[in-house]
């Protein structure tokens, strides 16, 4: 018998918005998706893997960072339940991984086999569906890319804090908010040290621009 919390999973996740329930059973029963578990640190994907997936994190978070030439660390983003990886990556020709996909902690994923999902005659009633839903996350992750090129091109780093911090202002409809990132992730996100980004960020404080208690954030004035 299907795992109830994977149905509800896959109807939360975007990937199978406006999906029934029923649907999305349906999907899991045709393209049986292999149930992953990871150990803290453990890699879901490494450079130069071949992705032939799409995953749906069920539970657990994760974290799409890649290392430059020069062994720097950059983190691109935080994934949690029911975040959806590997799409833009499988619909490669390559279908090879610019990226490393690792697990802050324990982690379970639900794996949908690419080809599958998208050719298999018994889904073809819903590929419909799917490409749209699959188009708007590419749209969604083109545009989170961009903002990431944004926040990187500033040459000051106090706008580079403000424009990440005003992005997740704007996302969450008020100036006092969460980050998703402790102080190493954010430097490594913002790519600087994070000794610098902790000094700005208190005379950032202690100027009035920001208040801020570990991961909470208030915006008092814009730049």
């Amino acid at each position: 018998m299907v795992n109830k919390s994977f149905i509800e999973l896959m109807n939360k996740s975007k990937l199978f918005q406006d999906f029934s329930l029923e649907e999305c059973e349906k999907i899991f029963n045709i393209t049986q998706p292999a149930i992953k578990f990871f150990k803290k640190n453990e890699n879901i994907i490494s450079e130069g893997d071949k992705v032939d997936f799409i995953g749906i994190i069920h539970s657990g978070r994760v974290v799409n960072e890649r290392l430059d030439y020069e062994g720097n660390l950059s983190l691109q983003q935080i994934l949690i339940p029911p975040n959806i990886f590997g799409f833009d990556i499988a619909a490669t020709p390559t279908q090879l991984s610019p990226i490393n996909l690792k697990c802050l902690e324990d982690t379970q994923v639900l794996l949908f086999s690419y080809s599958k999902l998208i050719n298999d005659d018994a889904t073809a009633e819903d590929r419909i569906k799917l490409l749209n839903n699959l188009l708007t996350l590419f749209a969604n992750e083109n545009i989170r890319r961009l903002y990431k090129i944004e926040i990187l091109t500033q040459k000051s780093l106090r706008k580079r804090i403000m424009l990440y911090l005003n992005r997740i202002s704007q996302k969450e409809g008020s100036n006092s908010f969460r980050i998703p990132l402790d102080r190493s992730q954010l430097a490594q996100y913002l790519n600087v040290n994070r000794s610098a980004l902790s000094a700005e960020l208190s005379k950032m404080k202690k100027e009035g621009l920001i208040d801020f208690n570990k991961n909470q954030f208030s915006i008092n004035k814009k730049l």
